[in-house]
Formats: structure tokens, C-alpha cells, sequence
């Protein structure tokens, strides 16, 4: 018969920044497995073996540099162990360690003070001794270390009938000895016990001559006067309550100053000093045996306050498992940490989430731009379409997205690329009704690129005959904004279109367009035409004139319709679309905003022409807030977008630049990246959404990363990620 050994394993354990320890114990009583002498007994055709106990470590390794933390145990308990931890500290990381921690120094152990039936301070609130030995770490030099080691071994369930025995005997006065080898403790009852037979013998004859009584004086242990006076603590109360272990803690110090970190070390663990409390020894002999609970409170992991104040090597975000429908994809939302294992997620491919408002929020530097360049070339490369607003400094972003993907460039700061004000991609349909559908529809448009011109809306007044002018001009295949400006300035345009309108039998002599449109014939007084009651447009005149003062827009309103130039087809074949405003040449944000409107209304358009929306049309916009107008449409459109298949991208410093669209925005099903370094009251405005992250967390992340807020089908997935690396 012999002895067989037990194989260990060893993790480490690295503790997330929310980490909680409420847990410990139940860890510590779930983990205990004591095993009588017959369940030891191993048997083979050839031996009979006898296993030893099931020991269990607990370490932390102390450097100038870092603290790191460890738990062994036999192979046998892996998955018991494993289960446990997962319960006890759900969001750390569990490592596999094949390497032995080198013991290096000087080596001595803590004993108990006291028998181990009196127990240490433990109150799991409070983050001692733990708390006392991380600051060992501040007077430690280069190379040093201190390297702390606990051995467990469980002791049999029924311990606490000895606990019990010993608390009985302390409430008659009576306190056990650590060892029954005190010679100090010996001398004293061998005293107290001659003194008994004698004052035995006085109080005898004492009794025959007298009825008074006498009173004797005994040899007491000061030792323990005022535990016996003040009665034993709740945790001595407790302990049995508890399984318990068998326990050894060995310090290792490697340093030339070896004696005043012991000192140290040893000054930590006493502020656990209870009932009981902890001496050091060069080498223990002494049975120390320790519950769970006071196990627990040595073995606690260091929360945020510490792991920030320390150096310490911990999960320093909040590791959240993904959801396995973003663990695939095409287009990547970055990098995510769980338990040690590093897993690229993606934005869901489902064309109906994909399609659902996507809100990129951070500073200068925080990484928004080289992000919109990988989402760009990657919804290319997936096929999708891909249209990019550019009117930041010199369309740098554009420019780099132009070296990835066949893109088609639109610069409008050349005149060759200045497009006609009109709605190529919207087909006039051969029925009246038809046609009166698409003038009504483009009517709208317009409206919306003339009231971009001014800070101003148009009075309904002057709405009413831009909306007339609108539509008899639309319902004709080729018109442009140009023929609405001019029904409205040149009364014999006007008289043409008014003729053809009624001509065509879509409008009627008393129907409100043509009743408006022949109220602006300023007429003599034989009722001949004349001229045009310029008064009751001066509203539009004005914006007019802006229009036709700068360069660019009176060109584009002059330019002939290119119809090679078509957003329905650019949709469908998956292009990707450059439209750059460069901000040296495009300063007068009135003209931007209307450009930038403009381009808006034709891509909506062709949307609403598209027949399939297999591919997602992704609409990438930066600081929206510089085009009002552009963004009063989005309003209006926004939550219609999905169906469709339009994906609308935003990255913006604020969300409170958003204004009234970032409510649309979110009823839509919006999703969010955050990137650190964004600005508190981002993070305030979404405090409901980043839940369980918190506003701390979000200021918190490390450089390039981004928490989320993903919308992957009526649910979302709030998780941190590092950018992807740059293309």
C-alpha cells in the first residue's frame, strides 16, 4: 500500500474592474470536499493506494510592478472549481497556468495566536487584510517581491462539534490552550490546583467554628481576563457554522530588507486581529484550522478603488459576453474581451437591422474618422452601397476611403461635376395620376431645397405658390428647379405651364395650383398680363437671389440633366458614392446645407424607387448639425428608412447637436458607439441605455475603445470594444 499523488491545477485569476466578493464564501464552502479514510482508498488489479487529502492554494504574488493572483487544486475538482468560480466572480478572467510561481527568498509563516477555536475579525464589507498588504507594494523597490501562499486542506464536516465543546467550556471560565504543552499555562493550574486542595481543607474547619465564609485568592492567566470579561465575539459564535480548513500561510519575501516587509506583512494580516490573531513564525507546527468565512475575507479580490490606486494586473472594463449574432458579420464594431479570450464582433448582416441608424460619438482624435473608413470599405467590399457626405476641412476622409473601393467621386468644387437641380432617377408614369403622384412627391422636395437657402421658413402663403409651381412643372419629363423658379418670376412662362397643365387634364381651370399660379399675373387695367405681383413672393425672390448669386447653385440650376447620374442604379449595383464639399471652397453654410439637401432628397427618392433592397444603401454624414435643412429631412424620414433598406450614419462630437433629430434617431432603433474620451453628458443622456455600464465606466475606457449600444433585432448588446486596427 502506498501513498498516491494528486495532480493539481493552477489558474490565475484576474479580476474584472466591477468586481464583487459576496460570493466568497459560498465559494469556499462549495469548493470544500473532505474525504473520509475509505474514499481515499484507491484500488487497481495490481496496488491499493491510499490518495491524500485534496489541498487547495490560494497565492498572491506582490511586485513593484504588478500583483497577481492565484488558485490550485486538484484536477479531480476542475469542473466543481471551475462551476464556482464562475458563480463567484462571473465577470473575471480564469487562466490557465502550466508554469510553478518560482519561490524566491526567505521564507517564514503565520501561525495563530490563539487555539483555533477563537476566531479572527471578519466583516466581508471591508476590504482587509487585503487592502493593507496591497499597500506593501508602494515600499517595495525594483526586483523585489513578497509572495503569499495559503494551503487548505478541508477538515471533517463534523469540526464544529469541537468548536462547541470549547465555547461551552469558555462560558464556565474555562479556555482551551493552543497546545497542551504551555508550560506557562501548566505551572498556573498546577498552582491553581494545589491552592484548591487547600483552601478545600480551610473551608472545613472554616465551616466548623464559624458560619462566616472566606474568601480566596487564585493564580489567574491575564492572558485571557478580558476576552472572559467581555464574552466571546459573534464570529467566535459562528465559526462552526462554517466548513472549515486546515490551513498553512507561508511569506516568502526576496529582498535584502526581508525582516521589516515580514513586519509589514504581518502587521496586514492583523487587522484581522479578532479573538484570534496572527503571530510569525520561522516555521509553524501548530494545527491552524480557519472557516470559510475567515478564509474568505483573506482571499477577497481588490475592487475598483484599489485596482486603480494599485498596480495591478486586472479587466479594467467591464467584460460583457456578445451575443452570438454579433460574433458574424461582414463590417466590424471592434475587438471584445471576455474571460481571456478575444472574439471580433460585427454588425448583424440581416439587411433589416443592418439598415436600423447607427450614431458614432466622440471627440477630436478619439478615432470616429479611421472607424468611418473601415465601415465604408468593408460595406463595400460586402457589396452594399456606400454614399459619403464630405464637407470637413479638405474631404480627407473621403480621399482615404477612395484608395480602398472603386468609388465614384463627386467634387463640387469642380464645374464639371456640378450636378442639374433636378430628379433624374424619378420616372414620370404615362397616367395622369401617376403624374400628379410624382409632382406632389417632388413638390416637397423642393420646398425643402428653397427653405435651406434662408434661417427662415417660407409663410404658408408663399409655400402655397412654390407648391403650385411645383407641381405643374413636375408633371413633365426633364423638369428642373429652374422651370419652378421661372413659372414663378416670368408671368409668360408661367402662362405656358398654366395652359399645359390644363391642357394635359391633370389640372382643372378652378383647382387651387392654377387659381394661385394666375394670382401672381400682375394684369393693366384691361386685364392683360403684364407682369408678376412680386410682392407676393418676395419670400422666395429672396431666396432666389441667393441661389443665383453664388456660383455653384447658378450653375447647377443652369447645368443640363445628366442621366448617367442615377442613385437608383448606384443603389442596386452596390457603388460607392464620394460627394465632397471641401470647406475652403463651400464657406457659406447657406449653400451647403442646400447642396447637401439637395443630394439628400435624390438619394431619398431613389430609394423609394428601388424594387429590391437586397443591398443596404449605408449614408455616411458627419456633423449633421452644419446642414439644418438636410437634417430637418432626415427628421421627417428617418424612421421609414429600414424599410427601404437606408442605412443612416452619423458621427458627431455632441448628440445634443442632433437636436430635435436625435429623437427620431432614437425611435428608429438606433444604435450607438461612445468612444473614449466622449464628454459626460453623452453619457448622461444615455445613462438608461449604457446600463449596467455606468457613466464612470464610459470616462474610464482605455484610448480607441468604444462602448456599445447594438441593436441586434428589438434587443440590445451593451458591450466594450477596441477600434478595429487601422486599414
Amino acid at each position: 500500500m502506498k501513498i498516491k499523488k494528486i495532480y493539481n491545477s493552477k489558474i490565475q485569476i484576474i479580476p474584472d474592474i466591477n468586481i464583487d466578493n459576496s460570493k466568497t464564501i459560498g465559494l469556499l464552502e462549495n469548493i470544500h470536499c473532505y474525504r473520509n479514510f475509505f474514499k481515499k482508498i484507491r484500488k487497481t488489479e495490481k496496488t491499493i493506494g491510499i490518495e491524500s487529502q485534496y489541498m487547495t492554494t490560494y497565492e498572491i504574488l506582490i511586485s513593484k510592478e504588478n500583483v497577481f493572483f492565484y488558485l490550485g487544486f486538484p484536477e479531480q475538482l476542475k469542473d466543481n472549481v471551475t462551476t464556482e468560480l464562475n458563480i463567484c466572480w462571473r465577470n473575471a478572467t480564469f487562466k490557465n497556468i502550466k508554469t510553478r510561481i518560482p519561490v524566491l527568498g526567505e521564507t517564514k509563516e503565520l501561525e495563530l495566536a490563539e487555539h483555533y477555536f477563537l476566531s479572527l475579525k471578519t466583516d466581508l464589507r471591508g476590504q482587509f487584510p487585503l487592502s493593507h498588504l496591497l499597500e506593501t507594494q508602494n515600499i517595495l523597490r525594483e526586483k523585489e517581491s513578497v509572495l503569499i501562499r495559503l494551503e487548505m486542506i478541508p477538515v471533517s464536516p463534523t469540526w464544529y462539534r469541537e468548536i462547541e465543546e470549547h465555547i461551552k467550556n469558555f462560558n464556565k471560565g474555562r479556555v482551551a490552550n493552543k497546545t497542551a504543552l504551555d508550560i506557562k499555562e501548566i505551572g498556573i493550574k498546577s498552582v491553581s490546583f494545589l491552592l484548591e486542595i487547600a483552601y478545600t481543607g480551610i473551608d472545613f474547619i472554616n465551616d466548623l467554628i464559624t458560619d462566616e465564609k472566606i474568601e480566596h485568592e487564585y493564580i489567574n492567566n491575564n492572558r485571557y481576563a478580558k476576552l472572559l470579561r467581555n464574552g466571546l465575539s459573534r464570529d467566535t459564535q459562528q465559526k462552526s457554522k462554517y466548513n472549515a480548513y486546515k490551513t498553512k500561510i507561508f511569506i516568502t519575501v526576496n529582498s535584502n530588507r526581508a525582516d521589516m516587509i515580514f513586519r509589514n506583512v504581518l502587521k496586514s494580516f492583523n487587522s484581522m486581529a479578532g479573538d484570534n490573531s496572527f503571530i510569525l513564525k520561522d516555521r509553524s507546527n501548530y494545527k491552524n484550522i480557519l472557516c470559510s468565512k475567515e478564509l474568505a475575507q483573506i482571499m477577497q479580490m481588490p475592487t475598483r478603488y484599489y485596482q486603480k490606486t494599485y498596480k495591478i494586473n486586472n479587466i479594467d472594463n467591464r467584460e460583457i459576453e456578445v451575443p452570438k449574432q454579433l460574433l458574424a458579420g461582414n463590417i466590424p464594431i471592434g475587438d471584445a474581451q471576455h474571460k481571456g479570450l478575444i472574439k471580433t464582433t460585427y454588425w448583424p448582416n440581416d439587411k433589416n437591422i443592418l439598415a436600423l441608424p447607427k450614431i458614432i460619438v466622440g471627440p477630436m482624435g478619439a478615432g470616429k474618422s479611421e472607424y468611418t473608413k473601415i465601415f465604408a470599405v468593408n460595406s463595400a467590399q460586402k457589396g452594399d452601397s456606400v454614399i459619403v457626405f464630405d464637407y470637413i476641412k479638405n474631404c480627407e476622409l473621403s480621399g482615404e476611403i477612395a484608395k480602398h473601393t472603386d468609388a465614384i467621386v463627386i467634387d463640387l468644387s469642380k464645374q464639371e461635376n456640378l450636378f442639374a437641380l433636378a430628379y433624374p432617377e424619378i420616372k414620370v408614369p404615362e397616367d395622369n395620376w401617376g403624374k400628379l403622384r410624382v409632382a406632389n412627391m417632388l413638390a416637397r422636395q423642393v420646398e425643402y431645397l428653397i427653405d435651406s437657402l434662408s434661417d427662415e421658413q417660407l409663410s404658408p402663403r408663399m409655400s402655397r405658390y412654390l407648391d403650385a409651381a411645383s407641381k405643374v412643372t413636375f408633371i413633365h419629363e426633364g423638369a428642373k428647379v429652374a422651370d419652378v423658379i421661372d413659372i414663378l418670376t416670368n408671368w409668360k412662362i408661367r402662362n405656358e405651364f398654366i395652359r399645359k397643365a390644363k391642357y394635359s387634364g391633370i389640372f382643372k381651370e378652378d383647382d387651387i395650383e392654377i387659381v394661385d399660379l394666375d394670382n401672381l399675373h400682375d394684369r393693366d387695367k384691361d386685364g392683360r398680363i403684364v407682369g408678376t405681383k412680386e410682392s407676393k413672393i418676395e419670400g422666395i425672390l429672396d431666396r432666389v437671389n441667393i441661389l443665383m448669386k453664388d456660383i455653384y447653385l447658378r450653375t447647377m440650376s443652369k447645368a443640363e440633366i445628366n442621366y448617367s447620374h442615377n442613385f437608383v442604379d448606384w443603389m442596386d449595383q452596390g457603388k460607392t458614392v464620394l460627394i465632397q464639399l471641401p470647406e475652403h471652397t463651400f464657406t457659406n453654410k447657406q449653400i451647403k446645407d442646400t447642396i447637401v439637401t439637395y443630394f439628400m432628397s435624390r438619394i431619398w427618392l431613389a430609394a423609394l424607387q428601388r424594387k429590391n433592397y437586397d443591398k443596404v444603401c449605408h449614408v455616411l454624414i458627419d456633423e449633421i448639425f452644419q446642414v439644418p435643412t438636410a437634417s430637418a429631412l432626415i427628421t421627417g424620414i428617418i424612421t421609414e428608412a429600414r424599410k427601404f433598406g437606408v442605412d443612416f450614419y452619423f458621427t458627431i462630437h455632441y448628440l445634443k447637436q442632433f437636436r430635435k433629430l436625435h429623437d427620431a434617431i432614437r425611435s428608429a432603433g438606433a444604435s450607438y458607439m461612445l468612444l473614449a474620451g466622449t464628454e459626460k453628458e453623452n453619457l448622461k443622456n444615455l445613462e438608461e441605455e449604457i446600463k449596467p455600464f455606468t457613466i464612470e465606466e464610459g470616462l474610464n475606457m482605455k484610448p480607441f475603445h468604444s462602448l456599445n449600444i447594438i441593436n441586434y433585432g428589438n434587443q440590445y448588446a451593451k458591450f466594450i470594444t477596441a477600434l478595429p486596427k487601422p486599414l
